[in-house]
């Protein structure tokens, strides 16, 4: 039969993933956005009824327009429980930054309310039948809390969008359920890191916790911009193991942390991650800010990819600090704050572009599958034909090429606004 899958953003590029997917009926997989340093990127508008929106988990630029699709259509959604509550707080944070900045917002607290009354939490390995001829089913991505890869079955055909994954496990989350998921014809995979490995996480965060003891021996402060879902979390776990301290923990993550203790079954071990953030100082005003600047500190704050959040309180006092350091832990997407960091050791401070004195360093605490973790999942999957997405152009074709000369698959890299058929 007929496959047809349309690419309405986070196609040759990462950011604002949403995929239409027609088998004779239509549903939509994630709607998000792309987050830059002077405008955000939309995807492009659904112009067809749907049977269901799916979405794989909660990270804005698979979430973050889903609000604004119920200003003007209904459907139901399905997402795990955890991705719901996840969610809901970077829609109203998205919500509060545009009241901030003086525009319009894409969505308003009327179209989360309306999105939530159409939703269907649905935890893993759970099979629905969506429609008479369609069943779905979600199995765990490991990426962050409730992170799904979704399977549909149609007339003896599968279909599977990986969404985000992370084929090895991670301190707060299993690996991918990769072999729970069973025969694949039609595979949709992110390839975000389609060119590269991961350093093994253990030496990645040893290497990390020596180099903010290195900075706190020196006098100075390790400023570590995070994810606010899961990473935040993730480096006050590694902090406590490594009897670093004094860590102060600022930001979204607190909220998130909050929600994330309301799921325990989805954690790998809450009594430790409970330790940890019992351990370090909860920032709760600019006080208390001002307490972790005097003092060699180690700082957990967002946003991971300096789009915005906490850590513009503290860069101001510590850019110029060659003591200090500013530690990034995550991927940073082209022309973000972080990226630009990086590469050319610059910011925007209060309008104005300056260049950054104290260390910068990036540290590899991925939740996408690294090159190997791809290959094993499609090795796993074995599927008929491959759709690449969520990755950079060139990332994209690196790996393509290597699953068409090495592998022998059938791969597809198409472009936003294209429609493949299978």
């Amino acid at each position: 039969m007929e496959v047809k899958i349309s690419f309405l953003g986070g196609a040759k590029e990462v950011g604002r993933s949403s995929y239409l997917v027609d088998i004779g009926e239509k549903f939509l997989l994630d709607h998000g956005v792309k987050l830059g340093p002077i405008k955000t990127e939309y995807p492009s508008v659904v112009r067809t009824n749907l049977n269901a929106v799916i979405l794989s988990h909660a990270h804005l630029d698979h979430s973050g327009n889903l609000p604004h699709l119920f200003d003007y259509m209904r459907s139901l959604v399905f997402m795990t429980p955890p991705t719901l509550d996840l969610s809901r707080l970077l829609w109203f944070d998205s919500i509060k930054i545009a009241d901030r900045e003086g525009k319009p917002p894409k969505f308003t607290k009327k179209e989360v309310d309306r999105l939530e009354r159409f939703v269907f939490p649905t935890n893993y390995n759970r099979r629905l039948q969506l429609t008479e001829n369609v069943a779905m089913e979600f199995f765990d991505a490991g990426h962050i809390m409730g992170a799904a890869m979704t399977k549909l079955e149609f007339k003896d055909r599968v279909l599977v969008y990986t969404g985000d994954f992370k084929a090895e496990e991670t301190r707060l989350f299993q690996a991918a359920d990769l072999k729970s998921v069973g025969k694949v014809d039609y595979l949709i995979m992110e390839c975000c890191y389609g060119d590269r490995d991961h350093t093994p996480r253990k030496e990645e965060e040893k290497r990390f916790a020596e180099k903010v003891r290195e900075i706190m021996e020196n006098g100075g402060v390790a400023l570590i911009p995070a994810f606010a879902i899961g990473r935040s979390q993730e480096l006050v776990e590694i902090l406590y193991e490594y009897k670093i301290e004094p860590v102060f923990f600022d930001g979204m993550g607190q909220k998130a942390a909050r929600i994330m203790f309301n799921f325990p079954e989805y954690l790998k071990n809450k009594k430790y991650l409970q330790k940890a953030l019992d351990n370090a100082f909860w920032v709760e005003n600019r006080k208390m800010r001002k307490e972790a600047l005097k003092q060699p500190s180690a700082i957990v704050t967002t946003a991971g990819m300096l789009t915005g959040g906490t850590v513009y309180e503290y860069l101001p006092k510590l850019y110029k600090d060659k003591n200090s350091g500013i530690l990034l832990t995550g991927y940073q997407v082209e022309d973000t704050p972080g990226r630009i960091l990086l590469e050319h050791k610059r910011i925007k401070l209060n309008g104005s572009d300056v260049k950054v004195s104290c260390q910068v360093e990036r540290f590899d605490f991925s939740a996408h599958a690294g090159r190997s973790g791809l290959i094993k999942a499609v090795k796993t999957f074995q599927p008929e034909k491959i759709v690449l997405v969520h990755g950079e152009e060139e990332v994209m074709e690196v790996f393509a090429a290597y699953l068409r000369e090495e592998e022998g698959f059938e791969v597809y890299t198409p472009k936003n606004g294209e429609t493949v058929v299978l």
